[in-house]
């Protein structure tokens, strides 16, 4: 191109080394052969500044969408960073059981400062995982979480003095609060639905077919009430084929739960745990009936079929 542009304004090499060149007619093509030159370059410049912009974007949002499963925040290590708490009332908290005020920052906020690049996400099949101390690790629709007023809760405004937060007593039992802990100012206790964690120490991201797609009755349409009342009621403690909540055991690997133990007798625990073991942490399942615990025995005795 320079070449093509250097023999349009006069200056390639004559033909005739005695041909006689104007030298008003050299300057008037070297300023016009600058100013042409210097064009070319700016476009191709920006050009190339265009699609390295292109580039650096759909890098970026791949790199933001791709893997979802990699997005994760410790919270004790971001304390400090935090943004100044606000203070919340709880109705009926469901830990407590009664009327609550808590300092607290919107759940929302906590993702816009310290994971951002979840708003790339597909907030409906993306799962938000609250990973607690004691192995408690429940999850829920990063759209559902979002959709009513959540709450991180950094301390107990009724805690006494010099402390964050009160431990309440379970059946003899005292249950640690700190460091965290999932409150909602719009959401009844009672909808377990909605997952309250505490003593939580980390939030993170993953997609929800990964998580479920191992454990999901795909040949089987009779099992997906069971597995759907398992996924809410039983998953937060407990894994299935190594998916899942670590607080209690597995249930399917190496041997199914319904392999050594009746299902009557399944049931029965399940609705009063503390009679079959003593200070057992599991708490009584009351808000299922017998037709809720069926399908979910049932569906245990499927994927007892289907290990990993």
């Amino acid at each position: 191109n320079l070449e093509r542009l250097k023999s349009a304004f006069g200056f390639s090499k004559p033909r005739d080394k005695n041909a006689y060149i104007n030298p008003s007619s050299a300057m008037k093509n070297l300023f016009s052969f600058a100013f042409i030159a210097l064009s070319f370059a700016a476009c191709n410049s920006s050009q190339q500044s265009d699609n390295q912009t292109k580039s650096d974007t759909t890098n970026t949002d791949t790199a933001a969408v791709a893997k979802v499963d990699s997005m994760g925040i410790f919270l004790p290590d971001l304390k400090a960073k935090f943004p100044t708490p606000e203070t919340v009332v709880v109705a009926d908290d469901p830990v407590f059981h009664q009327k609550k005020t808590y300092k607290a920052i919107p759940l929302q906020t906590i993702l816009d400062t310290f994971l951002p690049a979840y708003k790339n996400l597909n907030r409906s099949e993306t799962q938000i995982v609250f990973e607690c101390e004691d192995g408690y690790n429940p999850s829920m629709a990063l759209e559902k979480a979002l959709s009513k007023k959540a709450f991180l809760a950094v301390a107990d405004v009724d805690a006494p003095q010099g402390q964050d937060w009160i431990n309440p007593t379970k059946e003899g039992r005292e249950m640690k609060i700190a460091p965290f802990y999932i409150v909602y100012t719009d959401v009844p206790g009672a909808d377990v639905s909605y997952k309250w964690p505490y003593n939580l120490v980390k939030i993170s991201l993953s997609a929800a077919s990964k998580e479920l797609a191992v454990l999901f009755p795909k040949d089987d349409d009779t099992q997906v009430r069971g597995f759907e009342l398992f996924k809410v009621n039983c998953l937060t403690c407990h894994s299935l084929n190594k998916v899942g909540g670590k607080m209690g055991p597995e249930l399917n690997y190496p041997k199914s739960v319904t392999e050594y133990w009746k299902v009557e007798h399944i049931k029965q625990f399940v609705k009063a745990p503390s009679s079959y073991r003593n200070e057992c942490k599991m708490p009584a399942v009351t808000h299922l009936n017998d037709k809720e615990l069926d399908a979910i025995v049932n569906y245990l005795q499927y994927m007892a079929k289907h290990k990993i």
